[in-house]
């Protein structure tokens, strides 16, 4: 099915962008000049306020031709007075309907396109670590010597599949991992309900012969014949790094794409929420949906258009498109996260309603100064008419016009009631649209701030356990202690993984006695022969054979990353022969400082020439309120204390909120989110570290 485009074709739109989005006032106005009836009519409150204008109107037109009927003695330039002030009030009230109805629009746009860019940004970034992972377990030398052979027993394959079990422990976006001779056989895989033995699957000829570090593809596939669709990513496996080296076959990587994406919609979902949130195929073909029943996955839509609305199953909604911002230079297959609406549902009024603050939301400067003109141009419009009403009453004392008494104050009566409609109108749109849009933007951006760290650090706590299983490893250091041979073997493999992962500034391998063996980093070449430090996380480590097991160090100062804050993550080296023997260890130093700073700038909302709205600052902290890292206009370092009130470090893990605080004497929109974890990090893997996420926006 497809959807048809009706009306107002438009490419963003709003005070101030967020994650990048374009938006511009002029392209709103678009909308509104072909849509605003239908607009209208899905909008109660806005409804309410324009029939309350309607009826004093009418009664106004009532009351003015009794008055003309009634009272001669009284001069007809009053009653002409009278009208052309009706007129500035209807006048007024277009100009009141039109930003009602833009403010409205603006809000919802801006909402649904965050949450479409954000369900792809993030998608994206996962996809970014896959491109990785295949193209380093490829080089596995176990996978390579298994490919070899000629006639593998039962029992190497069986050892094949246990390491690739063991990866797939750590890594748990994958469930199927396939090694394929050059022939497109099955040599080993995990999945064992996965019925293939020999794949003819054009992505096994293109890894082969085009030359790519890997290959992506997302469509159905022999190779998971039981699968709708999959996403696999695959790479050459060869006999060694060297750039003529033989081809032995293809390695296969199964990600989990719709249970990663039921996990982004969640997140980005509210209970509340009645949207549908989708990625389309770059050829505009849905391949993930948060409603299977509304929007069936192979339905087909638009890239084209960055908001449109649209007619879809007998319901008109409107729909945010955006495409991925992509991530250091990936962008994946061209994909785009979209955002759904049903108009009748549209503009239900938000809850969050910011009541209390209404002399901070008058000064606030993001409040648009066409309402505040138009609250002012009503306030002084009846001023007139009250100026107007008292000239009449002398007039028709002079002129003995009784009955015209009763006539100026029913209309100086209908000035009163109209100009409090418009400061009503204005004032519910101040708090219950602009502000509640301010203050759930700054808490979404906190939670997104939380949920890329967490991601992030998930892969951290991969890593260091898959590293950690490297063959070389357990057989140099279970040998004893290491010759300079096997020392040079172990570094060469740390600077080959380094060179790879470049969030690390060091790699390095420890005995059991905790002496560091060998490091990726040759200008950290000192600390060989060194004792690690108790502060690591390397004493833990050393006492867990579990391979699931790792430690990481609390957010400290550390010599292994020049005196600066930074975590440390292990994970204990055990014996080839024996895995309950811990023979030693390895410590992947994180390079935290420029990383994080990275990751909430990200979020930092931003001007519509794209750069960070100035005066805010995003930052990282512990429940301690000891900074972790920050960036934007913030002039707090890591371990500095951060001087908030002790309950926005109460706020429970995967929790998020938002507040107007002050904060060195200015006024803050404060979002606030405990992360939560990802996957089994954090959540099922014994790992306890709450990290709070906050954003302040000058307001």
């Amino acid at each position: 099915m497809q959807f048809v485009p009706e009306v107002g074709d438009f490419a963003g739109a709003g005070r101030e962008r967020c994650f990048n989005l374009p938006q511009t006032r002029s392209f709103m106005q678009a909308l509104l000049e072909n849509s605003s009836d239908k607009l209208l009519s899905a909008m109660p409150d806005v409804k309410t306020f324009e029939r309350q204008l309607a009826s004093l109107n009418d009664w106004w037109g009532k009351i003015a031709l009794i008055g003309k009927i009634n009272s001669h003695n009284v001069a007809a330039t009053i009653l002409d007075d009278m009208n052309q002030i009706q007129g500035k009030f209807g006048e007024l009230q277009k100009k009141l309907t039109y930003n009602l109805l833009l403010e409205n629009v603006q809000k919802l746009v801006l909402d649904n396109a965050s949450k479409a860019q954000v369900a792809i940004d993030l998608l994206v970034r996962n996809l970014f670590e896959r491109t990785a992972d295949v193209g380093f377990l490829a080089t596995d030398d176990d996978i390579r010597a298994f490919l070899s052979l000629a006639a593998p027993t039962a029992e190497q394959t069986a050892f094949i599949e246990d390491r690739l079990r063991e990866y797939v422990k750590k890594y748990s976006v994958y469930d199927e991992i396939l090694v394929l001779d050059t022939q497109g056989r099955v040599k080993a895989h995990l999945d064992k309900h996965n019925p293939v033995t020999v794949s003819s699957d054009p992505l096994i000829s293109e890894t082969l012969t085009g030359g790519a570090a890997y290959v992506e593809t997302f469509r159905y596939s022999d190779l998971q014949p039981d699968r709708r669709h999959s996403l696999i990513y695959s790479c050459q496996i060869t006999e060694t790094n060297q750039r003529d080296s033989k081809l032995l076959g293809v390695l296969c990587l199964c990600f989990k794409f719709d249970d990663e994406m039921r996990g982004i919609f969640a997140d980005l979902l509210g209970a509340g929420d009645d949207g549908i949130l989708g990625v389309l195929g770059d050829d505009g073909r849905v391949i993930a949906s948060s409603d299977e029943l509304l929007l069936p996955v192979n339905t087909w839509s638009s890239v084209e258009r960055s908001v449109r609305i649209a007619r879809y199953h007998g319901a008109e909604y409107i729909i945010n498109t955006r495409a991925s911002n992509g991530y250091q230079g990936f962008r994946g297959l061209g994909w785009c996260g979209q955002m759904m609406t049903a108009l009748n549902q549209a503009f239900s009024r938000d809850p969050m309603a910011a009541a209390n603050q209404p002399d901070i939301m008058e000064q606030a400067s993001s409040f648009p100064p066409e309402l505040r003109d138009i609250r002012k141009a009503s306030a002084a419009i009846n001023d007139d008419l009250g100026l107007l009403v008292l000239n009449g009453q002398i007039a028709s004392a002079r002129k003995n016009a009784a009955e015209f008494m009763p006539v100026l104050e029913a209309i100086k009566q209908i000035g009163t009631d109209i100009a409090s409609i418009f400061t009503a109108s204005v004032n519910s749109l101040q708090q219950a649209t602009v502000m509640s849009s301010h203050l759930n933007n700054a808490g979404f951006l906190a939670s997104l701030a939380v949920d890329i760290m967490d991601r992030n650090l998930y892969e951290r706590a991969n890593d260091c356990r898959w590293w950690a299983l490297t063959s070389a490893f357990r057989r140099h250091l279970a040998a004893g202690s290491p010759d300079a041979g096997q020392r040079r073997e172990i570094a060469d493999i740390l600077q080959y993984i380094n060179a790879l992962y470049t969030v690390y500034t060091n790699l390095y391998v420890y005995d059991a006695n905790g002496d560091i063996v060998a490091v990726s980093d040759p200008n950290q070449q000192a600390l060989v022969g060194g004792r690690v430090g108790d502060d690591s996380g390397a004493v833990t480590a050393l006492k867990c054979p579990d391979s699931q097991s790792y430690r990481v160090s609390p957010f400290a100062r550390s010599a292994l990353y020049a005196q600066r804050p930074t975590y440390i993550y292990n994970a204990a080296i055990t014996d080839l022969a024996d895995t309950t023997r811990v023979v030693g260890g390895i410590g992947i130093v994180f390079d935290s400082e420029p990383q994080f700073a990275a990751m909430l700038s990200d979020v930092l909302p931003r001007d519509e020439q794209g750069s960070p709205v100035a005066g805010c600052f995003a930052l990282f902290a512990d429940r301690q309120k000891r900074v972790i890292a920050t960036a934007g206009d913030s002039d707090l370092g890591a371990s500095e204390l951060l001087d908030l009130d002790g309950a926005c470090f109460r706020l429970p893990a995967g929790q998020r909120e938002s507040r107007v605080v002050q904060y060195r004497e200015r006024n803050y929109l404060l979002g606030s989110a405990v992360s939560k974890g990802y996957r089994e990090y954090k959540v099922a893997d014994g790992y306890v570290n709450d990290v709070i996420a906050f954003i302040f926006i000058p307001f």
